[in-house]
């Protein structure tokens, strides 16, 4: 092989190895998510966080939203769910979490009404955890 190949294929190899090192950098760089909230018919979430570190996770019901039941966060690494009992407003189940979830990460909270003839959803809220 001439010399002009092995010069081409180590340029390549170098040229391969920047675009890397400065993705790896790029991908460090500061997030933009901030925390969310939302609800879904008898259930909420609210995220607390920045960029891609979640503190908390909190799911509570809606006004007028009260249910004998559980609610359940999961997601991201994340599946709890609370103690049985009455839920009404102002009522929260936060699961404390302290880390860095993947960029995409979807945490969702449910409401679940204990009924005579078994569970019945009272609501799916979720957030996206992303740069």
């Amino acid at each position: 092989m001439n010399g002009k190949g092995v010069k081409a294929r180590w340029w390549a190899r170098t040229a391969t190895a920047f675009v890397c090192v400065g993705a790896a950098v790029t991908a460090a760089a500061p997030s933009a998510f901030a925390g969310a909230t939302g609800c879904n018919d008898r259930t909420c979430i609210a995220v607390a966080g920045s960029g891609l570190r979640v503190e908390s996770v909190t799911a509570s019901t809606t006004w007028n939203g009260d249910f004998n039941g559980h609610l359940h966060i999961y997601g991201g690494g994340i599946d709890r769910n609370s103690a049985t009992g009455f839920w009404g407003y102002h009522q929260k189940f936060t699961v404390p979490v302290g880390r860095d979830l993947p960029n995409g990460s979807v945490l969702c909270a449910e409401g679940w009404e204990h009924t005579g003839g078994g569970l019945q959803l009272r609501g799916r809220a979720c957030a996206e955890v992303h740069f």
